[in-house]
């Protein structure tokens, strides 16, 4: 095996890394997960098919099975994980639901918003907006393609498992600022992601569902009482090079093997 050909296949364990990241201001850094996931786990399969294939040309047979096999489980992970969200997704939901339901509930999925009886009434009014302008941020800014995004790709390549928790964390947190400025008022979103959360604590959502009780709430409301943290402009510019060279290293594998052929 090519040493080039390592960069692709062991760069996702960056994933690591980039758990420090949830701190960053959420907008960007969801954009740069999402798009870093999609980007090591392409390449990572890429290079396995192409690895696969040389090792063959190459007289490896033994190796060239391995990583085939290893191409045909991250492909056939990725398929089985869109086809269960693609069902998850089915549930018929336009605009507002409310549930009758006394159990504390409140998430968005792709066609809107979900609130169950007993929610309403553990939230005022005020809360109650914030609320509902957390979840339609989640509904209009189509947070769900980025946490599929991430989902699909870490179901394909497992070392980019740990970034799953941590987009879930940047988008609640990405909805959070959106409440807060569609209120106008920091300390009432944060007291009802407080509130919300409490009375949702013995809930729990699918995975295919985004909500405001969702993720550590401890720190979304620290996040929104307490001034922005500096725009870490440097280590993403960093991750953004780094993700460039592992896709240049996969691009030159195909070049390599379509040369071979």
């Amino acid at each position: 095996m090519d040493d080039g050909a390592l960069v692709p296949l062991l760069a996702p364990m960056l994933a690591w890394l980039l758990v420090c990241c949830r701190s960053w201001p959420p907008r960007p850094t969801s954009w740069l997960i999402a798009g870093i996931s999609v980007l090591l786990a392409v390449s990572s399969t890429v290079t396995l098919a192409v690895t696969s294939v040389t090792s063959f040309l190459g007289g490896d047979p033994r190796l060239g099975a391995v990583l085939a096999a290893l191409f045909v489980a991250a492909t056939g992970s990725g398929a089985i994980a869109a086809w269960h969200r693609r069902t998850a997704w089915r549930i018929p939901v336009d605009g507002l639901a409310i549930l009758p339901d006394d159990e504390p509930l409140a998430y968005a999925l792709p066609g809107g918003v979900v609130v169950s009886r007993g929610m309403v009434r553990a939230l005022h009014a005020d809360q109650r907006r914030a609320l509902l302008a957390h979840e339609r941020a989640h509904v209009s800014l189509r947070h769900h393609r980025f946490v599929l995004f991430v989902d699909l790709a870490s179901a394909a390549q497992p070392l980019l498992w740990p970034l799953r928790a941590v987009v879930r964390y940047t988008v609640e947190r990405w909805a959070d600022e959106v409440a807060a400025d569609a209120i106008g008022d920091r300390v009432l979103t944060a007291r009802a992601v407080a509130t919300a959360a409490l009375a949702a604590r013995h809930s729990r959502l699918s995975v295919a569902a985004l909500g405001v009780s969702a993720g550590p709430v401890p720190q979304r409301v620290a996040a929104l009482l307490t001034p922005a943290r500096p725009r870490y402009r440097f280590l993403a510019l960093l991750t953004l090079l780094v993700a460039a060279l592992v896709a240049a290293e996969a691009l030159e594998a195909v070049i390599d093997l379509l040369q071979q052929l």
